[in-house]
């Protein structure tokens, strides 16, 4: 596993999705290394040998690193940085020169799932004379975002010639190397993390729990059952349960390495609108029976204590909520007849968002005396499910900030 400084790995949980460089030691001493963060789709078309293109410019006295992944037909995401840090500046260097490249890729929890080593591509004198040059030091990055955006969309029409851009294709490749993370559940389980599983529903399932399983380990339950005729069905795949309220979450994922060839955007737009539908649906049938009272069991057979009489959080998990094409249809009168008819609160998140709420919930416990984990997560979907009123719509990025007050 390529392991992040503790600086690194804290810039990567706070970015659902970006580049790298490092200088990093590997077999046959320091290598440069590029490090890829992205939600678990877009790894998949890495993986599976999508086209991808490295590009460099300079940008206000800063070299910008993007990375192209053609995820998506002839039209590609990008991910980007800017260089802040000499050991970034030393890969860069190394690649300029004609070193090997190393690459690692690392999912939305920051979890490096995967490793290859890239084509050689040669001395690249423009990218050293850049280097040498270029500024360093920390750099806001929103406000470089928009300074880059007329960059961004030439390198989206790139056509081979461009003055403002160095551009260097990578052939897709298709060897990636796994590699395999576990973690241990609150009953002492072992949970693999694997992206090439073609389980990809048990996979997403498992992030959700990692993530979970921190607010309130006794109380987070994974494919908890109801009575069904002689036997059992499932009542949701994650419920979480405390005294004073109850989670639901349904994980619904898109099928990806087990198709014939890669599926374009649009392809998967219309199936995760399909699989929303049919997660709220779930999720209604999940309250419903937890008003009944209906027991709830463990997989293991033990009856479980869920809170019944507070409102319910309903969760829908998908793998990114930029796969939703039309925001209307999860707008005001859906959350306004959802909770009318179940007397829950719908929320709609992927992995990213969700590592982001239990984030937020972690820092406001940080910030209390009394406060618990689930007690801070419960008020934050509350907080959030507000600023979805406010947006008119489920499909909502909110990113919690506190304003330190100085002490006297």
């Amino acid at each position: 596993m390529h392991m992040l400084s503790s600086r690194n790995r804290s810039e990567f949980l706070a970015v659902p999705q970006l580049i790298c460089f490092e200088y990093a030691h590997g077999h046959d001493g320091f290598e440069p290394t590029l490090l890829i963060k992205g939600n678990t789709i877009l790894l998949k078309y890495i993986v599976l040998g999508a086209r991808m293109q490295l590009a460099f410019t300079m940008c206000d006295g800063r070299l910008l690193c993007a990375l192209r992944v053609f995820d998506d037909g002839i039209n590609g995401g990008i991910l980007w940085s800017l260089v802040e840090r000499d050991e970034e500046l030393n890969g860069i260097r190394g690649l300029a020169s004609g070193e090997p490249l190393v690459a690692f890729l690392f999912n939305e929890l920051a979890v490096n799932v995967a490793w290859n080593n890239l084509p050689r591509l040669g001395t690249l004198d423009r990218l050293l004379e850049w280097a040498d040059k270029a500024l360093l030091g920390q750099a806001d990055h929103s406000a470089v975002k928009i300074t880059a955006s007329p960059l961004f969309e030439r390198l989206h029409h790139y056509d081979g010639n461009d003055d403002k851009w160095l551009v260097l294709e990578i052939e897709g490749q298709s060897d990636w190397k796994v590699t395999h993370n576990y973690f241990i559940a609150a009953n002492a389980s072992s949970n693999l993390i694997n992206l090439f599983d073609r389980d990809e529903g048990s996979q997403q399932e498992k992030l959700c729990l990692w993530l979970t399983e921190n607010l309130q380990p006794s109380g987070a339950f994974h494919s908890p059952q109801i009575p069904k005729g002689a036997g059992t069905r499932e009542l949701t795949d994650v419920l979480l349960s405390y005294k004073f309220g109850v989670t639901l979450i349904e994980s619904k994922t898109l099928s990806i390495l087990a198709r014939g060839q890669l599926p374009d955007r649009t392809k998967l737009k219309r199936d995760v609108a399909g699989h929303i539908k049919k997660a709220f649906a779930q999720l209604r049938g999940g309250v419903r029976a937890l008003r009944s009272d209906v027991p709830v069991i463990s997989l293991k057979g033990d009856m479980l204590v869920v809170e019944r009489s507070q409102p319910a959080h309903a969760i829908v998990l998908i793998p990114d909520l930029e796969l939703i094409e039309d925001d209307s249809a999860y707008g005001i009168d859906f959350i306004r007849d959802f909770i009318k008819e179940t007397g829950s609160i719908p929320h709609l998140l992927d992995i990213s968002e969700l590592l982001r709420v239990v984030q937020a919930a972690e820092m406001i416990v940080a910030r209390g005396n009394t406060v618990t984990p689930m007690m801070a997560f419960d008020y934050y979907l509350m907080e959030r499910i507000e600023q979805a009123f406010d947006a008119g719509t489920l499909r909502i990025e909110v990113l919690v900030r506190f304003t330190e007050t100085p002490s006297n």
